[in-house]
């Protein structure tokens, strides 16, 4: 009897199946999830940040456009984000400027910052501080401060404290000092009965001052419009006449106070040139010298100048003291100081004012006399 064995077909076990990959797969495809899910919260987290940040900086930038105090903080002019950045850093705002560079530029506000002043809190974002500072600067309050011409320093002085823009000590002070960073400050004689040597450089005209000016920034737009006013050919000019800037201004000042009329101004100029160069001639003897001398004495000026008013001891005055005066008696405009360097060609050695104005020029002291009779003026 044969058996079932020796009938059966002997079979090789089959191999076992591997499934170590596919548990390595899904521990891959598990890291890759747990990752994807980290990143979603951290990016929900710094999209929350974010957010927060926006909206923090958007109130914060807020509350100061509606009216929440501030201080006051300035962009010069010229300034790139990172000046500004460090400048908000030096001042003690919470930035970090290389932070902020980069967010200007992310953000898209680099290159938007406007130079002027803006109102700031401390505890502005920097986000918040973009905004401001992106935004239209405060307009500045400012006040018209009009500079007459014709004025001494003292008179000045007077007429704006009187308007409560100025404090008198403070203006005099300044105007006692020479200012070597203007060069035609280098060129003035400086004498003991020269109180002011800024007096006849304050130029007169109408100042717009801008919110925070105070006397010494006055002084230096007054003397910085002077220095526009004189130019290059200006000086060239007086160096051919043989004259310093100084004379000059002196002479000019003469000239703006005895001009009542513009036409008036190179004809005058042209008496005084003709004085000046004259050998005979050398005294000036213009009243006008004689009113400053008596406002530098602490007087008031007169509305005629009497003959014992022509024995005033003073350097400043010219029916004593032959030639210019120390200084300007005033600050001359423009026209004034053309005049004094293109004077009018003429033979003219006298003039005096009738009572309506006009101006009779002579060459003779004879024919001064006979005008003076003619127009009913007595004088010199």
């Amino acid at each position: 009897m044969t058996g079932n064995r020796s009938r059966g077909v002997q079979r090789k076990a089959a191999a076992p199946q591997e499934r170590k990959p596919k548990r390595k797969n899904r521990f891959i495809v598990l890291k890759l999830l747990i990752f994807i899910l980290l990143c979603l919260v951290v990016g929900m987290s710094f999209a929350q940040r974010g957010y927060k940040y926006i909206t923090d900086g958007t109130a914060q930038a807020g509350a100061i456009e509606q009216g929440q105090s501030g201080i006051e903080f300035t962009i010069p002019y010229g300034s790139s984000t990172a000046d500004i950045a460090g400048l908000l850093k030096e001042k003690g705002y919470k930035v970090n400027v290389q932070q902020f560079r980069t967010l200007s530029k992310l953000i898209g506000f680099d290159g938007l910052y406007k130079a002027g002043r803006y109102m700031l809190t401390k505890d502005m974002n920097e986000y918040a501080l973009m905004l401001r500072l992106s935004s239209d600067p405060l307009k500045n309050p400012s006040v018209d401060i009009r500079i007459p011409e014709g004025m001494t320093v003292l008179e000045l002085a007077d007429s704006l404290a009187a308007q409560k823009l100025i404090t008198k000590e403070k203006f005099l002070k300044l105007c006692e000092m020479r200012l070597t960073q203007f060069t035609f400050q280098d060129e003035l004689v400086v004498a003991e009965a020269r109180v002011y040597p800024l007096e006849g450089y304050l130029y007169p005209d109408t100042y717009k001052m801008d919110a925070g000016w105070d006397e010494e920034k006055l002084v230096l737009r007054m003397l910085d419009e002077f220095n526009r006013q004189y130019t290059d050919d200006d000086r060239k000019r007086a160096e051919e006449l043989g004259m310093t800037t100084d004379e000059i201004i002196t002479l000019a000042s003469l000239i703006e106070m005895e001009a009542l009329h513009p036409t008036d101004l190179k004809k005058i100029s042209s008496v005084f040139h003709n004085r000046l160069k004259s050998k005979d001639l050398t005294l000036l003897q213009s009243d006008t010298t004689i009113q400053y001398a008596r406002v530098m004495a602490g007087e008031s000026r007169t509305t005629s100048v009497l003959y014992k008013d022509l024995e005033i001891d003073s350097p400043y005055n010219t029916y004593l003291n032959p030639g210019l005066m120390p200084g300007p008696i005033c600050s001359p405009r423009k026209e004034a100081i053309e005049a004094a360097l293109y004077p009018e060609e003429s033979k003219h050695y006298y003039f005096f004012a009738t009572p309506d104005g006009t101006n009779i020029y002579n060459e003779t002291y004879n024919g001064h006399l006979n005008d003076q009779k003619k127009y009913g003026v007595s004088g010199q």
